[in-house]
């Protein structure tokens, strides 16, 4: 089972931050088109490079999440090309 703070295995955050965050990794996994995809991750990595800025998460925590965004977009990107 998840601490409460958990994001994600091995990511915890302050729970104020998780739906944002799921909906902008939710929004990469459903686009429809590539410009769609990209749309959305640069959305997510929008929101990161505001956390960022404003100090509220620890740099390892900030990689972290840029890291699954590119992930995510990157699976997303291929799926697309394989017509899925």
């Amino acid at each position: 089972m998840r601490n409460a703070g958990e994001f994600m295995p091995g990511l915890v955050l302050p729970s104020a931050y998780h739906g944002v965050l799921r909906k902008r990794l939710m929004e990469i996994d459903m686009a429809n088109s590539p410009a769609n995809c990209l749309i959305a991750q640069a959305r997510a990595e929008g929101m990161v490079e505001a956390l960022e800025l404003l100090k509220a998460l620890e740099a390892h925590q900030i990689e972290r999440l840029y890291l699954v965004i590119e992930q995510g977009a990157t699976a997303r990107l291929q799926a697309l090309e394989r017509g899925q």
